[in-house]
């Protein structure tokens, strides 16, 4: 038998070492109501999977997911909707309001400056309402 200053043996144990870091020995787990518990169990079976398979799969996917980059917010089209009839309007009652006449031309290009801006200002405004949630 090899002693840990030996020069065969001091190997084999760092090898085996390393093996036994890569075993899953350690549990973790949860309780489960009886409704809980069916919906888990025909979830095991449409995906053909057994319990920890499918406990330990959603565990790494959510460590994977965690370690991701955020992904950069991103306005609904709703949003970017709303935006736009809100830029067209205080692009456009202004002048109205004061007795300019706005020829086709002008309207197409506020329109067009519009287009091009909804996006980007619907970002600000998502980012922008997501500081205000952060701040206590």
């Amino acid at each position: 038998m090899a002693l840990l200053g030996d020069k065969d043996g001091g190997d084999d144990l760092a090898a085996a070492a390393l093996r036994r870091a890569t075993y899953r020995v350690h549990h973790v787990g949860t309780k489960l109501n009886e409704g809980e518990l069916r919906a888990f169990a025909e979830l095991t079976a449409r995906r053909q999977q057994t319990q920890g398979e499918l406990i330990r799969g959603l565990v790494l996917g959510e460590i994977e997911r965690d370690q991701q980059p955020a992904p950069e917010p991103r306005p609904s089209v709703e949003l970017e909707e709303i935006t736009a009839l809100r830029l067209l309007l205080i692009n456009i009652l202004p002048k109205l309001a004061v007795g300019e006449t706005m020829t086709l031309e002008t309207y197409q290009k506020i329109e067009a400056e519009v287009k091009n801006r909804k996006s980007s200002r619907g970002l600000e405004l998502v980012k922008e309402w997501q500081q205000r949630g952060k701040k206590p």
